[in-house]
């Protein structure tokens, strides 16, 4: 008898207005999470504006096809070179082959990550 607390009559009415309170409390942290991440975007964009890191990758393409232009110079003196001038001249740039080494290891690090059983 004693070891519940009665009712209020007012019960109901607390219960929602705590619901509401919790609702709000979410769709301020949902704001708070979405405007934290525009924020992080905005100094990610910064920082590749800030480091040039456009006319670096183009430096870089260029050094690559300066040194494809190179090898296939040398093809012409030696066949095993020729072989290997011969990648060089692929439908695709090098940009390709970065692409596919960072999925490589993005697939895994997937496959690491499911195959840790947490307990």
């Amino acid at each position: 008898m004693f070891a519940e607390s009665p009712a209020l009559p007012d019960a109901p009415l607390f219960a929602i207005r705590i619901e509401e309170t919790l609702g709000r409390g979410w769709a301020l942290r949902r704001l708070m999470i979405g405007a934290a991440g525009v924020l992080g975007g905005g100094i990610a964009v910064a920082q590749v504006v800030g480091a040039n890191l456009a006319h670096q990758v183009s430096e870089f393409t260029h050094t690559l096809d300066t040194a494809g232009h190179s090898l296939t110079r040398l093809s012409q003196a030696s066949p095993l070179v020729a072989q290997a001038a011969s990648l060089t001249q692929l439908p695709f740039g090098g940009e390709i082959v970065w692409l596919v080494l960072g999925l490589a290891l993005l697939a895994g690090g997937l496959l690491a990550s499911r195959s840790i059983d947490p307990f």
